[in-house]
């Protein structure tokens, strides 16, 4: 029976798309829902079976976004990480959920074991009302939804403070959809890269357009000079790293069986090799169409003295690099509320 697969854009922003008091060329200060943190819908769709409305990260304006459009609580919710700007509205849809069903239901939330732990440290009152799905870095999954969903998860480093933060993989309707969440860098085995050799679309993290390691998020390309370089910057921060530096956040809360997942990591690691950037990874994969959301570009200002861009800016000078690089990937900047279609 044919399904139809299309993602719902409910947020494209960071944490703070346009602080207090500023404006942002990229963001509309006076429309509300261009304010939304960088959240998703992937909605599998038939013409005799019930859809199924899967939630990827759930910041500041998903619920805005959800009661205006499809206004129906999704089957469940997908955590990339943590950190509030992608949970802020789990509270919210738990809590429709629970007065649906009368409480005689907990709501199924798809994450890492930290990134519960987490969670409920954060909003102890959902412990009791969540059922708690552990994804396990590297194992594929079936999601409990309509139709067939599966899920696979792979870690990524997104700073000390981001325990069991991972990138997600959904395979559904014969393609393949990545969301990176919030990263430096993917934690991926060589073995891995087969995966994502076949991507239909990739909805990304791109803070920064130059890198500034510090804020724990890649940037598109490399050096204002040469795209393909790394910059000083981010050469200087790679040679006080080591690899146990990246995993670290991940092991003392690692799920059993993950052990095995970064010892294999580390036979194969190599700083060079290791993607730091947007375009290092593009080149490493293939992928049909890239999203950039998360978009800042404060530290291009600070760092680089380079400009922050509106949507439009953005997307030639990205399309530019992709081209350059001889990527074939077709480069998007979605509005919010927009539907993309892998």
């Amino acid at each position: 029976m044919k399904q139809d697969l299309h993602i719902v854009v409910h947020g494209r922003g960071n944490a703070w798309p346009v602080p207090l008091g500023e404006t942002h060329p990229f963001y509309d200060r006076t429309g509300y829902r261009d304010l939304a943190n960088a959240s998703f819908s992937l909605v599998v769709s038939g013409v005799e079976t019930d859809s199924a409305d899967i939630l990827v990260d759930a910041g500041h304006g998903t619920i805005q976004s959800l009661i205006t459009g499809s206004n129906r609580i999704p089957d469940c919710i997908c955590l990339t990480h943590g950190h509030l700007d992608h949970t802020l509205a789990v509270d919210w849809v738990v809590q429709s959920y629970r007065m649906k069903c009368k409480g005689e239901k907990k709501y199924p939330v798809y994450t890492s074991r930290p990134v519960f732990r987490f969670l409920v440290q954060t909003f102890p009152h959902l412990d009791g009302l969540i059922d708690f799905r552990e994804i396990k870095f590297g194992k594929k999954v079936k999601l409990e939804t309509t139709g067939e969903v599966h899920l696979t998860p792979f870690p990524v480093y997104h700073g000390q403070g981001a325990s069991g933060a991972s990138m997600l993989l959904f395979e559904t309707c014969g393609k393949k959809v990545l969301f990176t969440g919030d990263l430096f860098t993917p934690l991926l085995r060589g073995t891995d890269y087969s995966r994502f050799q076949d991507l239909d679309l990739v909805v990304v993290d791109s803070n920064n357009r130059f890198p500034w390691p510090r804020t724990n998020h890649w940037s598109f390309s490399g050096d204002p000079g040469n795209p393909f370089q790394r910059s000083e910057p981010l050469q200087e921060f790679l040679r006080g790293m080591q690899y146990e530096d990246f995993i670290r956040s991940h092991i003392p809360g690692d799920t059993p069986g993950g052990t095995s997942y970064f010892e294999s990591l580390r036979a194969g690691w190599d700083a060079e090799f290791q993607p730091f950037t947007i375009m290092e990874f593009l080149k490493r994969i293939r992928a049909d169409q890239v999203a950039l959301v998360h978009y800042s570009g404060t530290e291009d200002v600070k760092h680089y003295g380079e400009q922050q861009f509106s949507g439009e800016q953005l997307l030639s000078w990205a399309q530019g690099i992709a081209l350059e690089a001889g990527t074939g990937t077709r480069i998007l900047i979605p509005d919010v509320g927009d539907k993309l279609v892998p």
